[in-house]
């Protein structure tokens, strides 16, 4: 078959929607599907090429607001030259991700005119912006989009159930999940390709690793982290925090020069991965996350996780016999969550076997392509 995925972010920027669209990809062509992926411009990247997995890549003119975390279509010349190439490909089926991307609103549009059947896929649980009258109005901007994406295509689904809930706050209602999912095999190789050298940067003997790895903003709690650490760090002095990545509060992270916290700034995916591999513990207290890819790679990697009720989590954290889900981002409840761990390793090496076992059990992409799969086959 030949299927496209409409999704405005994509690599070589590297997040959670991207290593979905990218994974997803990689493993429908190995069952034999061509994939297209229609994404955002990129500064000094190609607006047409085929990767070295067969994936074709089309990158239509935008420009990018929000620190980048957000992109307007530019209707310019290439743009229409891109639509035409697209319209020219017949594609039997379509992944829109997202339905607030403005590319996901010309994505539907698209999909409707040329009479490609669709599927939309929610990966968030909160409004993109919520404070101030950039909050209330980025809100009512959510609304329409939802509405218009919904005009042209009815079939919603999530990354996890909490994305399903979050789609009633806008009048929909998700037919299923479409999970996120990693390939823990490949991500426990690709760790072991970093391990070496990433020991060349960072010591861990001696040491109880706590990780953290994501962008530096506020959704992600990593000030609040910062500061639980402080006092995780004078009840257990041989503990340290790695926070890696980058982003408009990684600087406010440094300023606060906190003892036994490394900041070793953007990693590379294999170190990235390395860094959960030799911590004993994954800390991610978020509040908006669809179904956090680190977290799962975290499982993948036997580090014991701590993260928010948010997203796909709870499905994989099933209970304390899988690692510590906490009620908010707040520093108190990731001080108490810290130290509880911090008093047990044995019990997080368990939580960690655990989670490890569910993911493997029910979050892998070979299970996620074979239901997407059974989605098109419904909807065709």
């Amino acid at each position: 078959m030949n299927f496209v995925i409409f999704s405005a972010q994509y690599l070589p920027t590297v997040g959670g929607i991207e290593r979905y669209t990218n994974s997803l990809a990689k493993k429908l062509i190995e069952k034999g599907h061509r994939i297209t992926v229609v994404t955002s411009s990129l500064k000094n990247v190609p607006d047409y090429e085929t990767d070295g997995d067969g994936i074709e890549i089309f990158r239509i003119p935008v420009k990018w607001i929000m620190n980048r975390r957000f992109s307007i279509p530019v209707p310019n010349r290439d743009f229409r030259r891109i639509a035409e190439q697209l319209a020219e490909r017949h594609f039997d089926f379509a992944i829109i991700q997202t339905r607030f991307y403005l590319n996901s609103v010309w994505a539907s549009y698209f999909c409707k005119k040329h009479k490609v059947p669709a599927i939309v896929v929610e990966h968030g649980t909160a409004h993109l912006i919520r404070d101030g009258i950039v909050g209330f109005i980025g809100c009512a901007y959510e609304h329409i989009a939802a509405k218009y994406v919904y005009h042209n295509c009815k079939n919603f689904y999530g990354v996890s159930l909490a994305c399903c809930q979050w789609l009633e706050h806008f009048g929909l209602k998700g037919k299923g999940c479409l999970y996120n999912a990693v390939d823990p095999e490949l991500v426990k190789s690709t760790a072991e390709k970093g391990d070496a050298t990433l020991k060349e940067k960072i010591s861990f003997e001696g040491k109880t690793t706590i990780a953290f790895a994501g962008r530096f903003i506020k959704e992600k709690g990593v000030v609040n982290l910062a500061n639980a650490f402080k006092e995780i760090n004078r009840r257990f002095p041989d503990v340290q925090l790695v926070m890696a990545g980058d982003g408009e509060l990684w600087q406010t992270v440094k300023d606060m020069n906190v003892e036994n916290l490394i900041l070793p700034g953007n990693l590379s995916y294999e170190h990235s991965l390395a860094l959960l591999k030799n911590s004993e513990i994954f800390c991610l207290p978020t509040f908006s996350e669809g179904f956090s890819t680190s977290v799962l790679e975290a499982a993948a990697l036997k580090a014991m996780i701590i993260t928010t009720k948010t997203g796909g989590s709870p499905q994989l954290i099933k209970d304390e016999n899988h690692g510590i889900l906490i009620d908010s981002m707040e520093c108190g409840d990731i001080v108490d969550a810290l130290d509880k761990a911090l008093k047990d390793i044995e019990w997080c090496r368990r939580c960690a076997d655990n989670a490890q076992e569910n993911l493997v059990a029910h979050f892998t992409w070979d299970q996620v392509a074979e239901e997407f799969l059974n989605i098109y086959n419904r909807h065709r």
